[in-house]
């Protein structure tokens, strides 16, 4: 996910779930994305007569508050490779958002993804 739209959508018409080291957000919608094709988005054509619904898409949020780069780099390659092991079980249409909090840059690949799926469980998105 890349569009400020997206990230808006997940983060304030969603849900969300506060777990040691990150925060989830999660909207799920069979509704195509709010950005058109032109301007990066999915650009799906969705007719009456044959329902198209968007793939799960996953966009990550890690600030200054984390760390510095090399540390933020870091947390943000931990948490792409934890969203790409439960990306396949997530439901159609769903955007996650997954915000980094100051302790995801202690945290490992298997504790950050252990807490991602514990978060859209308890969110329903698993």
């Amino acid at each position: 996910m890349s569009s400020s739209r997206d990230f808006a959508a997940a983060v304030k018409g969603g849900r969300r779930v506060g777990r040691r080291s990150i925060v989830v957000h999660v909207a799920t919608s069979t509704k195509t994305s709010p950005v058109p094709a032109s301007e990066g988005g999915p650009g799906l054509v969705v007719s009456a007569d044959d329902p198209v619904t968007p793939a799960p898409r996953v966009g990550l949020v890690v600030s200054k508050a984390v760390g510095n780069a090399v540390i933020r780099h870091s947390v943000a390659r931990r948490l792409r490779a934890a969203a790409a092991s439960v990306a396949g079980e997530l439901d159609d249409g769903a955007l996650v958002v997954i915000r980094a909090l100051h302790a995801a840059a202690d945290d490992d690949a298997n504790e950050l993804t252990a807490q991602l799926r514990s978060g859209l469980t308890k969110l329903g998105a698993l």
